[in-house]
């Protein structure tokens, strides 16, 4: 029985040890120039030539509101599109009123618990 245990443990001692030899000394440069060349292309010349490019194509593209008379539309639709979803003056303005006028009203009095009078008024309607 302890044979068993110490060949099982020796056994997976040998399949940590295999997992964590890690790649060859070929795959690890192949990694190290792959990163080397993509950093190598985002901060050189040649990414930057290739961003310029890519800028150029876009130069000519039509914008979304050509003239003053487009983005005036577009103003006044947002506008009135936002007066009718969301909240207005006049509506703010109301709101303000109500909560000034519900300001001074007095909240209902709390009941002393303390009191012996009110003790039994509260056990009395506990028992009913």
């Amino acid at each position: 029985m302890s044979k068993l245990l110490v060949a099982l443990i020796a056994a997976s001692f040998a399949t940590v040890a295999g997992a964590q030899a890690g790649a060859t000394k070929q795959e690890k440069q192949g990694t190290v120039q792959s990163v080397t060349q993509e950093a190598a292309k985002s901060t050189t010349a040649q990414g930057e030539a290739a961003d310029v490019a890519k800028a150029k194509q876009e130069k000519g593209t039509a914008k979304a509101l050509p003239d003053k008379a487009a983005k005036q539309a577009a103003t006044a639709s947002t506008t009135k599109a936002q007066a009718e979803g969301g909240a207005s003056a006049q509506s703010q303005a109301a709101d303000v009123a109500k909560a000034k006028s519900e300001k001074g009203t007095p909240k209902a009095a709390k009941p002393d618990l303390k009191d012996p009078a009110v003790q039994k008024q509260m056990q009395k309607a506990a028992t009913q």
